[in-house]
């Protein structure tokens, strides 16, 4: 071969290797960003909640954790049919979504059937029950299960503060079924007994309930609702002049509580699992939040965070591809994130550390075990 056809070849190659990095370099603008569906409540009765939701997801943001993502926000105030509308408004208009990041579990349940079992991945943030995880749909817990709340509160109250009769108070919704379910349960498999009430959630008048739970003079109770009723209930036990220990839901860890409540907040515990001595990595986005926010994050955006971080790492190894997005998840078992070491499951279980905290002068201290 004379040199002119060695140069002629070697031309050839060239415009070859030139098109083809040209035609991936299309594609790869083409394919642009990997959209991801954020489904929360920004109105309604849980306006804050989504507000939690939404933070975590503009830390990670800041901090360069979600390049190549686009976050598409809807609202749903947690009603399951603005969640099913919402969902079926994404599959007609915007089919190449298949990552769903949702705030409230009963959302999550209305829309399971329109989604994809082939192409959808779904990830939770609203604590849930077992049930969610039944369905053919890849859902990834990014907080906890219910029941874990549940068996948390029953042992610290059985062996901390030893409470052998506990009182239950739970809201109408998911969580309080389960929670009203299973801390019985578990307070049974311990050696203890319980009663129990259910009002609705954001019930004005929990006047009669807590009557009925008193009168049944329990050693601690129990008090799953939102905010403000969880307030007024903690009030009507102080003015009842009850004293014994009172425990509530992980998602009344506010300052809004203690502003509700005051006084009748004071001494009362939380499940928490933020430990106070947080790693490097959670007292930079502890940090952060507070900059950007000028207040204290709420737990729920350091789920988001740590699933961000792991969605990002997913999402490189599988380019998009949902199946492979959940598989990475629930295969890994040394993902250290910002509140420890975490193992998501497939059932919904997710492997963390429970604290407990109580109101001491007005502030949420860490109680030591």
């Amino acid at each position: 071969m004379n040199k002119k056809h060695i140069w002629a070849l070697v031309v050839l190659i060239i415009i070859i290797v030139v098109i083809g990095f040209s035609q991936n370099k299309s594609k790869q603008t083409q394919a642009g960003p990997t959209k991801v569906a954020v489904i929360l409540p920004l109105t309604g009765t849980f306006p804050w909640w989504g507000e939690t939701i939404q933070n975590g997801i503009r830390v990670a943001e800041a901090n360069g954790l979600t390049n190549g993502f686009e976050f598409i926000y809807k609202d749903t105030q947690c009603n399951t049919k603005d969640a099913v509308s919402v969902t079926q408004s994404i599959k007609s208009l915007d089919p190449s979504i298949h990552i769903f990041l949702v705030g409230c579990d009963s959302d999550l349940k209305a829309m399971l059937p329109l989604l994809d079992k082939d192409k959808d991945v779904a990830l939770v943030l609203g604590l849930s029950g077992a049930d969610l995880y039944e369905s053919e749909i890849p859902v990834v817990n990014l907080a906890y299960r219910l029941e874990a709340e549940a068996s948390a509160v029953a042992n610290f109250a059985f062996q901390k503060l030893d409470v052998k009769k506990i009182g239950v108070i739970t809201g109408n919704n998911t969580f309080g079924v389960v929670l009203g379910k299973s801390i019985p349960e578990d307070i049974a498999k311990l050696g203890g007994t319980s009663v129990s009430e259910q009002i609705q959630i954001n019930d004005p008048h929990p006047e009669t309930a807590v009557l009925k739970i008193i009168n049944q003079k329990p050693d601690a109770i129990y008090i799953h609702n939102d905010i403000p009723t969880i307030a007024a209930i903690l009030k009507r036990l102080t003015q009842l002049g009850y004293n014994g220990p009172r425990i509530v839901t992980y998602a009344a860890r506010d300052q809004s509580l203690i502003d509700a409540a005051g006084q009748a907040a004071e001494g009362m515990y939380v499940p928490w699992p933020i430990s106070d001595k947080l790693s490097s990595k959670g007292q930079e986005f502890s940090d952060t939040y507070k900059k950007m926010f000028n207040k204290e994050a709420f737990v729920t955006s350091y789920f988001v965070y740590d699933g961000l971080t792991f969605l990002g790492d997913a999402n490189k190894d599988c380019r998009g591809e949902s199946k492979c997005i959940a598989k990475y998840f629930f295969d890994k078992d040394d993902f250290v994130g910002i509140l420890g070491k975490i193992k998501y499951q497939a059932d919904g279980q997710v492997q963390r550390d429970f604290h407990f905290e109580q109101i001491r002068g007005g502030k949420f201290l860490e109680v030591q075990q």
